[in-house]
């Protein structure tokens, strides 16, 4: 069983997944009502970087996609600011409990004292329709896992609902941080 190869998550991502804006709670129109016009986004797996479509403040993070602003994994990615808000739509899924700390961790180092971040977290289902996925390791996403993270590094989880989907639910959270 992979447990978590980079390579084969970013060539799945570039070649079979096709990027859409998210439905109900994690539509990025949704999200970036929540985002003030002066707040910078660290958008953490980007995709097709539609933030910077509806014209927020953003730096886009994607190992897979032409249109990040950086291609890279958040691990490698070097900021040259501190951001007010992340946002993780998907992107923090793959791998083992340390390599998701890692990731956490990482996006966390990159966020101003007063900040929020926006999950949509996949709970550990292979449910993409397409069998090239069937190699990458999901991490089993719980609220409560997600608020043991969020306590890790002083963030209260204030919002946790279910993302309806016919097929694929996820699971959203929104961690808060007062300066």
């Amino acid at each position: 069983m992979i447990v978590h190869n980079q390579e084969v998550i970013t060539k799945y991502f570039a070649e079979h997944w096709s990027p859409g804006q998210g439905r109900g709670l994690t539509s990025h129109l949704v999200i970036a009502e929540k985002i003030k016009d002066n707040e910078w986004i660290l958008d953490v797996g980007c995709g097709s970087n539609p933030f910077r479509s509806l014209g927020k403040q953003v730096i886009g993070v994607d190992p897979a996609f032409d249109q990040a602003d950086v291609k890279s994994t958040i691990e490698e990615y070097v900021p040259d600011r501190q951001f007010d808000v992340a946002t993780c739509l998907g992107s923090i899924n793959f791998g083992t409990e340390e390599v998701v700390a890692g990731q956490i961790a990482k996006i966390v180092s990159c966020l101003k004292p007063a900040s929020r971040i926006y999950w949509r977290l996949n709970p550990g289902r292979q449910d993409h329709d397409n069998e090239e996925c069937q190699g990458i390791t999901f991490f089993p996403w719980t609220f409560e896992k997600l608020r043991e993270f969020a306590d890790k590094h002083n963030y209260t989880q204030t919002v946790e609902k279910i993302d309806e989907h016919p097929t694929r639910p996820r699971l959203y959270a929104e961690w808060h941080r007062a300066a």
